[in-house]
């Protein structure tokens, strides 16, 4: 049976796997009616890992001194009909657990969850621009190896604990002294952090990082109180403590977390009395949900419900937001470890019908990882196009050669692939259909799915041998590293443990992409740094080291009920420091 005329049907059955509910949803849309909320929504993990951002070039940006209380991000706000009143909770629901209260660990779902709790350094906006956050105002040395910056005096901590330049040690050295953790590779390029005062902190580096003030406007900078980790040890998630303009209250996992309004929030305290979190994995649910208004905002739309939840009376915003869809392939396992196995599986691969048919276009087909508009965005890097014959050519002379069943064989050896993903529609739908089409070019596999955390420690650890996955990822428009994923054998995220390979070849290849990312991070030139991502992009297209897949535009809904919110981070996170609900 062909993809290509099966692959909407197919898209359709797999995402509608409660059809008879979603049709119900479409009938009572249709008829004005209300359905009721279905029992037992919270259950087990889901969500979006887009967790390695990178960074535009920022130079030696100066804050305003003069900010006192926390600006917009420069989100797209809700409208206000009226006088901003005080009261209600709002409702956020999540896919999944967060993977770590503390940051150590980080993926977008985690921070969609936790990032009411905590404030950072800096913040950038969605031009990325930066303004004060903790840190009013920020200086650079003209050699880039010296950053001092001078923090707010107005600021406590949840437990009462102050903020102050002490506290901002403790959170970095927490990184620097922790090789495993999601933000060692950000800040282990640190060599001393500087007190002076309580209100100043200077960082030396090692050497020239030009993402480094990028960084502290990321996740890794969020501040915890030193008292709260240290009393509480690995029980931190118990009560996890912040600067934020919400307090913790509660978490019952994979159920929900309840947070209450800090009234003493150096930026003014929130309107709203506090924030729910529900854990609600499947997408079905949270449009359940928020057809009956018990939820305030669903994330990540998929795109052929747009067209009902409109019919909702809901906010639907929709952005092309910096990030790369993508296959990460294990070149350290047999058989995606051969060249021309990855060739034949980047040809097998219709992009363009999976954009039309499945995603009803809300899609930019990728090139070699950066954003369209980004200076990294080469016209001449080689775009890997849907070519099935050509992908059974390279197998064919390869050795590869199709037995009695149609799977391809080579000296008594199937060519066979170990495919994991995690527990969401989505990604099961992607996956089945990435299965099929390489099934028609002669390779078979099987698919194992595991729940968020699980997940991630397969994909990260290299554990269960595994060839083929699906994965999400984050970045900017201007990607300082040139391409937006983790894509160098360091990354903590890594995206092809490239970093792990013993071959000499590949050890070799892995040597030179280490090589280019750390020149480019010291590098202040931008046209040799773009010389630099150029050649670092056709080595992972003459490699074949990942499948680029698309951009994808992100599609919220939003009660408009809720107002003046923040979508921010491109608009991935809703940010409710000044929200507020008109019901």
């Amino acid at each position: 049976m062909s993809s290509a005329s099966t692959l909407h049907d197919r898209g359709e059955s797999i995402l509608s796997t409660r059809s008879s509910r979603r049709m119900l949803l479409r009938q009572a849309v249709m008829a004005g009616a209300a359905l009721p909320v279905v029992a037992g929504l919270l259950a087990a993990c889901g969500g979006d890992p887009d967790a390695a951002t990178t960074a535009p070039d920022t130079g030696g940006s100066t804050g305003d001194s003069t900010a006192t209380t926390a600006p917009s991000t420069g989100g797209t706000p809700g409208t206000s009909s009226g006088e901003p009143k005080k009261g209600g909770v709002a409702v956020i629901p999540v896919t999944a657990s967060p993977t770590s209260w503390d940051l150590t660990k980080s993926d977008w779902v985690t921070w969609q969850a936790v990032h009411y709790l905590y404030d950072r350094l800096i913040q950038a906006d969605n031009e990325e621009n930066l303004h004060p956050m903790l840190a009013t105002a920020w200086e650079v040395s003209p050699d880039g190896l010296n950053y001092s910056l001078k923090l707010r005096d107005d600021v406590k901590f949840h437990d009462g604990t102050p903020f102050n330049s002490a506290a901002v040690k403790f959170n970095f050295e927490r990184y620097i002294n922790k090789p495993d953790s999601a933000f060692y590779p950000a800040f282990s390029v640190i060599d001393t952090i500087e007190t002076p005062d309580d209100t100043t902190v200077n960082f030396t580096l090692k050497n020239v990082d030009i993402e480094m003030l990028l960084h502290l406007a990321g996740w890794g900078a969020i501040q915890i109180s030193p008292t709260a980790y240290e009393r509480l040890g690995d029980d931190y998630a118990s009560e996890p403590t912040g600067t934020g303009p919400f307090k913790f209250k509660s978490y019952v996992p994979d159920s929900h977390a309840e947070y209450v309004r800090n009234d003493d929030y150096w930026g003014g305290a929130p309107l709203l009395d506090g924030v729910q979190i529900k854990i609600i994995p499947e997408m079905n649910v949270q449009l359940d949900n928020l057809q009956a208004k018990t939820v305030d905002v669903v994330y990540a739309v998929n795109p052929k419900d747009v067209e009902v939840v409109e019919q909702l009376g809901v906010i639907v915003e929709s952005h092309l937001s910096p990030g790369i869809r993508l296959i990460s392939l294990n070149v350290t396992q047999p058989p995606t470890s051969e060249l021309a196995v990855r060739k034949a599986i980047a040809r097998a691969i219709n992009r363009d019908e999976i954009i039309e048919k499945v995603m009803y276009g809300y899609a930019v087909k990728a090139r070699g990882g950066a954003m369209p508009g980004s200076p990294y965005d080469f016209s001449d890097v080689p775009m890997i196009e849907y070519d099935p014959e050509e992908a059974e050519r390279i197998l064919d002379e390869a050795g590869w050669v199709r037995g009695s069943d149609g799977i391809r064989e080579r000296d008594g050896q199937k060519l066979h692939l170990n495919i994991i993903t995690r527990d969401s529609e989505e990604w099961t739908l992607y996956t089945q259909i990435f299965q099929e089409q390489l099934n028609e070019i002669g390779i078979s596999s099987t698919i194992q799915s595991f729940e968020w955390g699980t997940y991630l420690d397969n994909w990260r650890e290299n554990k269960g041998e595994w060839n083929l996955t699906y994965m999400s990822l984050g970045g900017t428009w201007n990607a300082v590293t040139g391409i937006q994923a983790g894509w160098n054998p360091d990354a903590f995220w890594t995206i092809n443990q490239i970093g792990k390979a013993t071959d000499p070849e590949m050890k070799a290849l892995s040597d030179r992409l280490q090589a280019l990312y750390d020149e480019m991070l010291a590098t202040v030139d931008l046209d040799k740094r773009l010389e630099l991502g150029k050649e670092a992009q056709m080595l992972y297209q003459e490699n074949q080291l990942a499948v680029w897949l698309w951009h994808p535009e992100t599609i919220n809904a939003i009660q408009p009920y809720l107002k003046d919110y923040d979508l921010e981070w491109h608009g991935r996170v809703l940010g409710l420091t000044r929200a507020w609900l008109d019901k």
